[in-house]
């Protein structure tokens, strides 16, 4: 039985292309669960994150990063995999994506409205997740840091797997097409803010 694998970086940090790289090769997936958020005491959080793993091999996306320590307490022999990009990067493609959008998680992560205009406070939340994370894992053999532009590749995602075979296909990433270069402008931005938080009753 393979052993679990936590993918424990924030949004934007290339989680959905090593979502679809462990795919690749054969791991069941399971993405955000807002539900975890909804349990006051650490025993039933506890079980609701048994339950809902038990028949799944990974998971990904915002909040699971934010229960790094619950699920090393109830899965010490997994592995933990933290996706990081360059804090700029980071910071210019979450505004870039999100915008001015009133994302009620990302309230709770944040502690502010929205992305544009609160970036500084979006940075400090990234940086020290990633010092306490690092710091936290610190000489355990069970955790990895995969960096865009550096180790982002299969080759190091199979090694830290125990995977004998690496793909030879490229690591998957997404298409750089133009729908994707609109957010660029910040018009199109605004609009696009105005029409979310308009629809979600902001």
């Amino acid at each position: 039985m393979k052993a679990k694998v936590f993918v424990i970086g924030f949004q934007k940090t290339g989680t959905t292309s090593l979502e679809l790289a462990l795919i690749n090769l054969g791991y069941r997936v399971y993405g955000g669960d807002k539900n975890l958020f909804k349990f006051k005491d650490q025993k039933s959080l506890n079980n609701y994150i048994l339950e809902t793993l038990k028949y799944w091999d990974a998971v990904q996306d915002m909040p699971w990063p934010l229960f790094y320590k619950e699920l090393h307490q109830l899965y010490p022999e997994a592995k933990f995999i933290l996706t990081y990009r360059h804090t700029q990067d980071w910071i210019k493609s979450v505004v870039k994506y999100f915008a001015s959008i009133r994302i009620p998680l990302h309230e709770k992560i944040y502690n502010v409205p929205c992305a544009e205009g609160y970036e500084q406070k979006y940075i400090d939340v990234y940086n020290n997740f990633n010092v306490e994370v690092i710091d936290f894992f610190k000489d355990k053999e069970n955790f990895i840091i995969m960096e865009q532009n550096k180790n982002f590749n299969y080759e190091t995602l199979c090694q830290f797997l125990n995977m004998p075979i690496v793909p030879k296909d490229l690591f998957p990433h997404a298409r750089n097409n133009k729908k994707r270069k609109l957010p660029n402008y910040k018009w199109y931005r605004d609009l696009r803010s105005i029409y979310w938080n308009f629809r979600n009753k902001y």
